[in-house]
């Protein structure tokens, strides 16, 4: 298996043009110390971090949309997602991709494995264009872009129209849930790993996970999927 790695404490691995490539049977591996940056997009992870192949990052000027909700012109897709990441992202734009968002109220956006978008409060450098997030909690991801702090691409709890309630939200000990049919609830962590899952949801003990944000997928008899965003305190 080819193997890269990188220990220098300020090394920059650069990939010139719009992808970064990773052929079967390769990796890249990045130093706590080190980062890679591809096209704009920097991985500064906190521990030492293997991208393997195959795999390859690509840079779009589509903006994606969600609702009445939309991202800027800059998205980075993986062919294959990362998972597990720890460490910070550094997202780069120019002003002529902001797609009518005002730079100020711009937040960082990351799609994970289970294909539901999560929003961050970015450290935003107005001067050199760039939004800044440090993940603490593990993640996995596939794509990532910038929206608006105020209409983000993120599913956000709501009373869907099967009439699907799920309260309180945030919590600190168990999560109601409140339908007219049945309803299988399945958990994942931030990192799309799944934690809880049942067949017949009415209420869900969460007093011992840790604090964080998780993802709760509703599933009825007719396959209909709610998908709520929970953060547990």
């Amino acid at each position: 298996m080819k193997h890269f790695l990188f220990t220098f404490l300020t090394f920059t691995l650069m990939s010139f043009g719009q992808t970064l490539s990773i052929a079967s049977n390769s990796s890249i591996s990045i130093n706590s110390s080190s980062s890679i940056s591809i096209d704009g997009l920097e991985l500064a992870p906190s521990e030492a971090y293997i991208i393997s192949g195959p795999n390859s990052i690509d840079r779009s000027n589509t903006p994606i949309i969600v609702g009445d909700n939309t991202s800027i012109n800059r998205v980075y897709e993986l062919s294959t997602g990362l998972s597990n990441y720890l460490g910070v992202i550094n997202f780069n734009y120019h002003e002529s991709e902001l797609n009518g968002i005002v730079e100020a109220d711009l937040n960082l956006e990351v799609l994970n494995t289970n294909g539901v978008w999560t929003s961050v409060q970015a450290t935003i450098d107005e001067a050199n264009n760039m939004l800044s997030y440090d993940f603490t909690e593990l993640i996995g991801f596939t794509s990532v872009t910038a929206s608006d702090l105020s209409a983000t691409l993120t599913v956000k709890p709501i009373l869907l129209n099967d009439h699907v309630r799920v309260y309180p939200n945030p919590t600190t000990d168990f999560l109601h849930i409140v339908s007219n049919t049945t309803q299988k609830a399945i958990l994942f962590n931030i990192s799309g790993q799944k934690i809880l899952e049942t067949n017949s949801a009415t209420e869900l003990n969460v007093i011992d996970l840790p604090s964080g944000i998780y993802l709760l997928n509703l599933q009825n008899s007719e396959n209909q999927i709610s998908t709520f965003k929970i953060i547990k305190e």
